[in-house]
């Protein structure tokens, strides 16, 4: 036996890679298909040929980015930015949406594997219809192509005719099945009795036909119009407090489903759904019976059997089926829609710039009120609580209410530490800021203090107060009293404040309540990951709310690290339990060490570069503690050097000239300016900054004024001022 075993060994080890060969060449091949397949949903236009230059690049770069994205559905911020290389020219939202099309085609693995059996097992030439369901992505379409295989429910019409009349149904199936190659002999027809029973069974079959289902589908996607009536008469639903006025908008309203823009889609299908309004579609059955003829494999289509199960097959099965269908899809579009046009704002707002304050050390915070007060708070320029008050002025308070203001913005200056600078202000836009901003005015006058407002949206600032974080930070403060600390927080640093509230209470999107909250909560959750990613966190001093949305870090496992810190360098990390080598590449390059035992774990450079990147800086004579070490000259130019260099690294360390050109990018970048939202060229980073003018549209001229703009039934929420 033991002579025996190394030859054994041998075998199996031989038997084994030519196994994990095939199953490579399989994936490669799955890749190929796929991205074939897929590439229409990531053409800049959607009528490109698919023999195109452009298009033959994409298809690459997805077959590229697949396998990427297959082993860790996690791993798209570190394959974005590290990977750049292989996945170009694919952007960010394109990578995102490719691994989604990959979750949803790994849930529908059971239903295709299903189908494929069936196609496999059954006659003729399927090739096509089975290339269809190897990619396929969509649930529906998959049922369609299973819907001739798939047995008569219990109950149905078709299986009591099938227990009634069993030599009938073989009949029909026989008939349909030789119906597309030969002429039927109009004596077989006659034999099918009862004749209705004949009808309901070939009804069945025509509905259950993929080319027909596809076909009458397309009309109804461009022909098909929704009609809208309103429910004069009703009683409202418990709970429902929405009047049916809201919904005047769609009483008697007509469109073709296409023309639907999202916020009408989403606002009928929540009048449907509360009662206030009735929807049905129009179509034109005459031409969908044209379809269907045109569609089906009959020869015999005037026989009054073929006519009679035309007409079932629609008015029965497939008008509803196909409406339904419809109206889901377009639906699911305008969610999917409404959530990236959230996750955008989410974006915009997380990597908006931190203040600059200059000379100053604190500032004023205040939360708008009116019985209440004002809620009032003095932090200092790292966020800290120095003070916490509340002003009254409504009635005869108001003396006493200005009288508090001006202590507390001498209190600010002193804090400020700089007697002739001005005083920063940081008022919350909402209820009440008005009336705030007309007090604040006169206690400066009267305190003769100079101060400049900033304007900061105090959505979800209410939220945070009430949560189990705030009450640990001020357990003996009310709710309501520390608003106004995390409206002076998100000022300062709007990520570090506004990842600790629900992004739904941020105020950044519509229709929130009409989109599951799950999908929604799972995007906006991804955004603020990618948001984090983009700026990155010291890890030593970071919350533990910034922390969780390190990409691959769990709430587990934030809390280990929270308990082993100080973290000396990135590869303390994986000392950590539960840290594995497969977290540690996604997350490693998203953390930094500040005056740690390594210099580039300040940097954006991965560990896995760190060898490339210090050859790197000998090459170019850069360093990293130093700006002045960097050429003046613009990145464009400096472009020619950098590609020298490249060739010569890539040919030293066997790695691809793009991928050191990217680690180039990640040390100039570093050097230069690490953190994003202080990046005047970054063409991604939009700031919220009240005062800007980017993207906004010359009002006419009959609203030029702040008094007509507010008399005015325009949707707007506040105005500051006009110009």
């Amino acid at each position: 036996c033991y002579s025996l075993l190394p030859t054994y060994l041998t075998y199996n080890l031989q038997l084994h890679d030519m196994r994990y060969s095939l199953f490579l060449l399989n994936m490669a091949t799955n890749w190929s298909k796929l991205s074939r397949a897929w590439v229409r949903d990531f053409l800049p236009s959607a009528s490109a040929p698919i023999e195109d230059s452009t298009t033959a690049t994409i298809v690459k770069a997805i077959q590229r980015t697949l396998p990427l994205l297959s082993e860790d559905p996690t791993s798209v911020p570190f394959v974005c930015r590290y990977r750049s290389d292989v996945i170009n020219p694919l952007t960010t939202k394109q990578v995102h949406q490719l691994s989604e099309y990959i979750q949803k085609y790994d849930s529908l693995s059971t239903l295709r594997n299903k189908v494929l059996d069936h196609l496999q097992q059954s006659s003729g030439d399927n090739s096509s219809t089975i290339s269809r369901v190897e990619t396929s992505i969509i649930k529906s379409e998959l049922e369609d192509i299973y819907a001739p295989f798939k047995p008569p429910s219990k109950g149905s019409l078709e299986e009591r005719i099938q227990r009634e009349h069993p030599e009938l149904v073989a009949k029909v199936d026989e008939l349909w099945s030789n119906w597309k190659s030969t002429v039927v002999d109009n004596n077989s027809l006659r034999k099918l009795k009862p004749m209705d029973k004949a009808v309901i069974i070939l009804a069945n079959r025509i509905a259950a036909d993929v080319e027909v289902m596809d076909a009458v589908m397309d009309y109804c996607k461009r022909q098909c119009r929704v009609q809208i009536k309103g429910v004069k008469s009703q009683k409202k639903a418990k709970g429902n407090m929405k009047s049916s006025s809201s919904f005047d908008n769609y009483h008697d309203y007509s469109n073709k489903v296409s023309s639907l823009r999202d916020h009408q889609v989403l606002a009928i299908r929540r009048g449907v759904g509360q009662k206030h309004l009735k929807l049905a579609f129009d179509i034109d059955d005459d031409c969908i019976y044209r379809i269907i003829r045109r569609n089906t494999p009959s020869k015999e289509q005037n026989h009054p059997l073929y006519r009679d199960a035309q007409m079932d097959a629609w008015t029965r099965l497939l008008r509803k089926r196909c409406t339904t269908r419809l109206w889901k899809d377009v639906s699911k579009r305008a969610e999917e829609r409404s959530i990236q046009v959230f996750c955008d704002n989410l974006n915009k707002a997380l990597l908006a710039p931190p203040a600059t304050m200059r000379d100053q050390k604190a500032l004023l915070a205040l939360d708008p009120g009116f019985q209440n007060g004002i809620k009032c708070a003095i932090l200092s320029d790292k966020g800290s609580v120095i003070s916490l008050d509340t002003v009254k002025f409504m009635g005869s308070a108001k003396d006493a209410g200005i009288k508090k203001l001006i202590s507390l913005l001498a209190e600010a200056k002193e804090a400020s530490g700089s007697r002739h600078s001005k005083v920063a202000v940081v008022l919350g836009n909402g209820h009440g800021t008005r009336e705030t901003r007309s007090l604040l005015k006169d206690a400066a006058s009267k305190g003769s203090i100079e101060i400049y407002v900033h304007l900061v949206t105090e959505a979800g600032a209410s939220v945070w107060s009430v949560t189990e974080m705030a009450n640990e930070e001020f357990p003996d403060e009310a709710p309501s009293a520390v608003a106004a600390v995390s409206i002076g927080r998100r000022y300062l640093n709007p990520m570090n404040e506004l990842v600790k509230i629900p992004p739904k209470s941020l105020g950044l999107g519509m229709y929130q309540h009409d989109i599951s909250e799950k999908v929604l909560d799972e995007k906006l959750s991804l955004a603020s990951i990618d948001a984090v990613a983009e700026v990155g966190v010291d890890v030593n001093s970071c919350s533990a709310a910034i922390l969780e949305k390190v990409p691959s870090v769990t709430t587990k496992l934030c809390s280990k690290i929270m308990q082993s810190r100080p973290i000396l360098d990135r590869h303390d990390l994986l000392k950590i339990s539960g840290f594995g080598p497969k977290t540690f590449q996604n997350s490693a390059a998203f953390v930094r060490v500040s005056c740690g035992k390594e210099a580039m774990d300040e940097t954006l450079v991965h560990p896995e570069s760190y060898g490339l990147a210090r050859w790197l800086l000998k090459a170019l004579r850069w360093k990293l503690s130093d700006t002045s070490s960097i050429s003046s000259i613009s990145c464009a130019e400096q472009k020619q050097e950098w590609n020298a260099v490249a060739q010569k690294a890539s040919e030293r360390f066997k790695v691809s000239e793009d991928r050191v050109m990217t680690v180039i990018g990640h040390l100039y970048i570093s050097i230069t300016s690490p953190d994003p939202r202080l990046r005047k060229d970054s063409k991604d980073v939009q700031t919220t900054n009240i005062g800007s003018s980017s993207g906004c549209s010359s009002l006419p001229s009959h609203l030029c004024t702040a008094d007509k703009l507010r008399g005015s039934k325009l949707p707007l929420r506040n105005i500051i001022a006009t110009v």
